[in-house]
């Protein structure tokens, strides 16, 4: 039951029985014909119950307690007056300072407390001030008595007060605590589901959780670090979106991104972001990697591996078989949120990753490139295919690029070779090329013979002319008054191999139309 209830449940009580006390004198005092004690008890009795019941309506807990409390005074007055303060008398008496002090507070119990001890003083040392004369041995023991329990009592009210407002005190200040804690509890709550959220998307789940379980975490906010960089790209993917609907078209990426970022996310890398059929991403940030190089190249392969599956789906759901080519190179590069106040994203930059760029344009379907600065870099043993010079724009001096298809222990990746027969077309078939130079093409345009053909490759002859031509060149042929787009991949002289990129093949309706001509 709360203090409050308590103590106005006592205060009912205590009104009550003073009121019944001084009745009870009343009723005395009639049958002994003493009709102005009566009188006077009667009068207390009427001051107690008016002020009592007029302080109810008022203020129900506080002015009904001092009604209370001076009824049981004018009762002790009364005990002393008749000469009746003995016995139980004495026990009211002693007893008033600790109830007024306990159940008024230490100002109004100390008040009213010493107001009855003066007029007790006054009743019990002045002849002729109660009908009852004391000794004086009686009327100082009376009196130390009183002063001694009311010290007593004060100095336990302090105490309990002083109890009392440290454990307020402590109170508050837990509560205070509780909240910052909670408050600090929630902060931080709403900082990881942020950063969980912000992260998940292109981050692997056990690199977040490594995130949020590290006290000091990793710099998300810029720094220099030595990574790896790979970029992807599907070969011929633009021809492709505008032949299809864009719901298919939406369709097939969703499908060949999940593949993708499932491997990636294997490889411990972060996507940075999807630049429409491609995909950049990073190996060695935010976490450190020593061997960053190894899971970039590893993830590469898996990822070109991977491309069967996604061009079995592919073909049960009547789509184009579609290639991808994937460059990694290696260096140091600038990661971290970087943005405005309002959109803000977890980036990287430097000239590094406009160099992985490059090298990935120099791809063909199917292949795996590698900066030398990646192959460098690397722990496990690969297995070379090709090794070529190139000069990317940006770069002042050649670089090498190697293209793989193997990566040894630990990780044991092996892409599949597809050798598939060219076809020798007799008579050639004449064809006209244009040339391609940073994503121009040139408006002249010239003969070639196309002497074999098959799905993903194509050889030509040149017919004349002192043109040049270089490896990883692009060219735009018209075979059958159709736009295929190719790459060089080899030249001996006059005759130039070409790797096809639009839609990553050739159909074999087109091999047989070349062959029957």
């Amino acid at each position: 039951m709360p203090d409050n209830k308590i103590r106005y449940i006592l205060m009912n009580f205590i009104f009550i029985f003073g009121s019944l006390i001084l009745a009870a004198f009343v009723v005395q005092n009639i049958l002994k014909k003493s009709f102005f004690d009566a009188t006077a008890c009667a009068v207390m009795i009427v001051v107690a119950i008016t002020g009592f019941s007029l302080a109810r309506v008022v203020r129900r807990q506080v002015i009904p307690a001092v009604f209370s409390m001076i009824s049981y005074e004018m009762l002790c007055l009364l005990l002393i007056w008749n000469g009746d303060a003995q016995g139980a008398g004495f026990l009211f008496i002693y007893i008033y300072p600790l109830l007024t002090i306990l159940l008024m507070g230490m100002k109004t119990g100390i008040l009213l407390s010493c107001s009855q001890l003066v007029i007790t003083a006054l009743q019990i040392f002045i002849p002729g001030a109660s009908k009852f004369t004391y000794s004086f041995d009686v009327s100082i023991r009376m009196v130390t008595v009183y002063v001694l329990v009311l010290s007593i009592t004060i100095v336990f009210e302090r105490t309990r007060q002083t109890k009392d407002l440290l454990n307020q005190r402590l109170t508050t200040e837990l509560k205070t605590l509780n909240e910052n804690l909670q408050q600090m509890v929630e902060e931080k709550s709403g900082t990881l589901i942020k950063l969980h959220d912000t992260f998940g998307r292109y981050l692997p789940d056990k690199i977040i959780k490594q995130l949020l379980e590290s006290p000091g975490g990793p710099s998300l906010w810029g720094e220099k670090r030595f990574i790896s960089i790979m970029t992807s790209d599907i070969r011929g993917f633009t021809s492709l979106a505008e032949e299809y609907e864009s719901e298919k078209v939406v369709m097939m990426l969703n499908h060949y991104f999940s593949v993708m970022v499932e491997i990636i996310h294997t490889f411990s890398g972060t996507i940075i972001e999807y630049l429409g059929d491609s995909i950049l991403c990073i190996f060695g940030a935010p976490l450190e990697d020593e061997d960053h190089a190894d899971n970039a190249v590893a993830c590469a392969l898996k990822m070109q591996a991977a491309m069967k599956e996604v061009n079995a789906w592919g073909r049960g759901n009547h789509f184009p078989e579609i290639e991808m080519g994937i460059a990694v190179n290696t260096g140091d590069a600038i990661v971290g949120n970087i943005g405005s106040d309002r959109v803000m994203k977890y980036n990287v930059i430097g000239s590094n990753v406009n160099l992985s760029s490059r090298i990935e344009s120099y791809t063909t379907g199917g292949q795996v490139m590698l900066s030398e600065y990646t192959y460098n870099a690397l722990h496990s043993p690969v297995r070379v295919v090709q090794k070529t010079h190139v000069t990317p724009k940006g770069v002042s001096k050649p670089l090498l690029i190697i293209q793989i298809d193997a990566i040894g222990e630990p990780f044991n990746i092996t892409l599949d070779s597809e050798t598939v027969p060219l076809e020798q077309l007799d008579p050639p078939l004449t064809v006209l090329c244009f040339r391609i130079r940073d994503k121009q093409i040139e408006a002249d345009g010239f003969e070639v013979l196309l002497t074999h053909l098959s799905r993903k490759e194509g050889k030509l002859l040149l017919t004349g002319g002192t043109n040049t031509f270089a490896v990883f060149e692009e060219l735009r042929l018209y075979i059958f008054d159709r736009e295929v787009l190719a790459k060089i991949v080899d030249i001996e002289e006059k005759r130039m191999t070409v790797r096809f990129t639009s839609q990553g093949s050739v159909s074999q309706e087109f091999i047989s139309r070349g062959s029957n001509t």
